[in-house]
C-alpha cells in the first residue's frame, strides 16, 4: 500500500514538472561581420550624402548647391545657419532697410561662416531677434569653385509654425518676400535664393547618422583661416568617442570607458585622412577609429579605409563598421 502511494507521488510530482513551462534561453544578438560601405561624393565633392548605420542606407543625397540657409524647424527654434558646404559666410549691417542695402560695402563685422561644430549658439547670423539688423550674405562657391554672389537678407519674424524675411541680390533693385513653413519632422528647413523656394535637405530627426558634406573649418596655423575641407559631419542626439593609436579589430565595447563621448558635429570631422602635397595623394590612418552612439542607444565602432574608388578617384570615403 505504502509502495503504491509512493509511485502515485512520484509520477503526480514527474507530471507537474513537465507542465512547467520551461525558461527560454535569450537570444544573442547577431552582430554579424564588418559592414563596408562607400559614399559616392563624386571628385569635385558636389554631393551631401546622408547615412544611417541601423539600417546600412544612404537616406538621403542631394547637391551641395541646392541650398543656401536653413531655419530651426521646431516650435520654438528661431536659429538660422548657413550652407557650409559651399563656405558661405554672413555680416551684419547696420541697416534696418532692405532696400538701402545696393553692394558690399557697409557691414559692421567681418564677415564669417558657422562653424561645424554644431553649436547654434554661435552661428554666423546669430540671435536677430529684437535687432532691426540687416545680413550680407556671402553665397560661397559651387562644386566647380563658381562664385555665387552676395545677396541681403533681413529676418522679419518667427513664429510657431512660420519664418518670414526679405532678400535678394545686393546688387539687383528687387526685394522678395520669403517664408518658411515649420515642419518639425526635422531639424531644419531649408530655402534656395535660387529657386527662391523651400526645400527640404536634411532627413528627418533621427533617421541619420553621418552627413558626408564639405564644410568650412579653421585653421590656426601657419595662421587663422577658414578651409574648405571634405568629411563627415553628425546628426544629432549622435555622441562619438575618438579612439587613436588602436587597430580596428581591437577596439571592443570595453573602450567605451576610455573617455568622454562628444555630441559636437564635427568630433569625426576630416582628419582620419592625410593630403600629401607633393603626391596630391590623400591616405585614410590605420589607426584612428570611432565608437558612436546613436539615437537609440546602440554603439558602433567604424575606421576609414579609403578616399578612393576602384578608379582611382578622390571623392569615394570608404569605412567599414560593426555592431559592439
Amino acid at each position: 500500500m505504502i509502495r503504491h502511494l509512493l509511485l502515485m507521488l512520484f509520477a503526480s510530482i514527474l507530471l507537474f514538472s513537465n507542465c512547467q513551462r520551461k525558461e527560454q534561453p535569450v537570444p544573442k544578438f547577431d552582430r554579424g561581420n564588418a559592414t563596408t560601405v562607400q559614399i559616392d561624393l563624386f571628385p569635385n565633392y558636389k554631393n551631401q550624402v546622408w547615412y544611417s548605420l541601423a539600417t546600412n542606407k544612404v537616406v538621403g543625397t542631394n547637391l551641395k548647391t541646392d541650398w543656401d540657409i536653413a531655419f530651426e524647424a521646431s516650435a520654438e527654434g528661431w536659429h538660422i545657419i548657413l550652407n557650409g558646404s559651399k563656405s558661405m559666410r554672413a555680416s551684419q549691417m547696420e541697416i534696418s532697410d532692405l532696400t538701402q542695402i545696393k553692394d558690399t560695402s557697409g557691414s559692421t563685422v567681418q564677415a564669417k561662416p558657422d562653424m561645424p561644430s554644431g553649436n547654434l549658439d554661435s552661428t554666423a547670423i546669430g540671435d536677430w531677434r529684437n535687432k532691426e539688423v540687416c545680413y550680407l550674405i556671402n553665397r560661397g562657391y559651387n562644386e566647380n569653385a563658381r562664385f555665387q554672389g552676395f545677396w541681403k537678407l533681413k529676418i522679419k519674424s518667427v513664429s510657431t509654425t512660420s519664418f518670414t524675411f526679405e532678400y535678394g541680390d545686393v546688387y539687383g533693385k528687387t526685394v522678395f518676400e520669403g517664408i518658411i513653413n515649420k515642419n518639425s519632422l526635422y531639424r531644419f528647413n531649408a530655402f534656395s535664393f535660387t529657386t527662391k523656394q523651400q526645400v527640404q535637405i536634411e532627413p528627418p530627426r533621427n533617421t541619420y547618422d553621418l552627413c558626408f558634406t564639405q564644410f568650412t573649418t579653421v585653421f590656426t596655423e601657419p595662421s587663422f583661416q577658414y578651409y574648405q575641407v571634405t568629411g563627415v559631419l553628425t546628426g544629432s542626439d549622435i555622441e562619438v568617442l575618438k579612439i587613436p593609436n588602436k587597430v580596428f579589430s581591437e577596439i571592443s565595447i570595453t573602450d567605451t570607458t576610455l573617455g568622454a563621448f562628444s555630441k559636437r558635429a564635427d568630433i569625426i570631422g576630416h582628419d582620419w585622412k592625410s593630403y600629401n602635397l607633393e603626391t596630391n595623394i590623400y591616405t585614410t590612418y590605420d589607426k584612428i577609429g570611432y565608437i558612436i552612439k546613436d539615437a537609440q542607444g546602440f554603439y558602433y565602432k567604424l575606421h576609414f579605409i579609403d578616399f578612393y574608388n576602384d578608379k582611382g578617384e578622390k571623392g569615394y570615403p570608404v569605412f567599414e563598421y560593426v555592431k559592439l
